[in-house]
């Protein structure tokens, strides 16, 4: 039973990442992560197509954005909030593995993005990181360690090099057409 039940989690999330998010509408999309995979999507938030998600422990805020190719690893959690942006090719990793121990065990540790972040292109997210309200995380860094609100962070690892303006009221709305950047 252990085997069928792996296999179907497996399926659910193979037609998730070659099929749903691949070749579907947002409305199509979204209601498949919802109810399939389990993910909470907030009012306005957009999924983009080509992202790769697995893991059910997945929540994401209001007027939130997850653009093209974005890795989403919800098996320890992932949970982002609201006006976030997260660019292109971004990896968040809520599991590794110890490469000290002789059995290589695996590090289970939730990633935390809070309000109004805004993670780069190619960015790297590690287990068990919180990335603070209104941060900013430029583009190609590997965040390694929790990064603190406001705060502008670059380089591998990622390091706090200026803060930001507190003042922030946007709200982020992004659904291009397709896998275009035409709205």
């Amino acid at each position: 039973m252990n085997y069928l039940k792996r296999y179907f989690e497996a399926l659910k999330f193979y037609l998730a990442n070659h099929l749903f998010m691949n070749f579907m509408p947002y409305f199509i999309r979204h209601a498949y992560l919802r109810k399939v995979c389990g993910f909470y999507i907030g009012k306005d938030s957009s999924v983009a197509m080509g992202c790769f998600v697995t893991g059910n422990n997945i929540t994401i805020g209001d007027n939130t954005v997850i653009n093209r190719f974005t890795y989403l690893d919800g098996r320890a959690g992932v949970t982002i909030g609201n006006n976030v942006n997260v660019s292109h090719y971004t990896l968040i990793q809520s599991l590794t593995h110890d490469p000290q121990n002789r059995d290589f065990v695996c590090l289970v540790q939730p990633v935390t993005i809070e309000n109004h972040a805004w993670i780069g292109a190619r960015v790297t997210i590690m287990p068990g990181v919180t990335i603070g309200e209104g941060a900013v995380i430029g583009a190609g860094s590997v965040v390694t360690k929790n990064i603190p609100p406001y705060s502008i962070a670059v380089g591998n690892p990622a390091k706090v090099i200026k803060e930001r303006s507190r003042d922030l009221v946007y709200r982020s709305k992004y659904f291009p057409f397709f896998d275009t950047d035409i709205q």
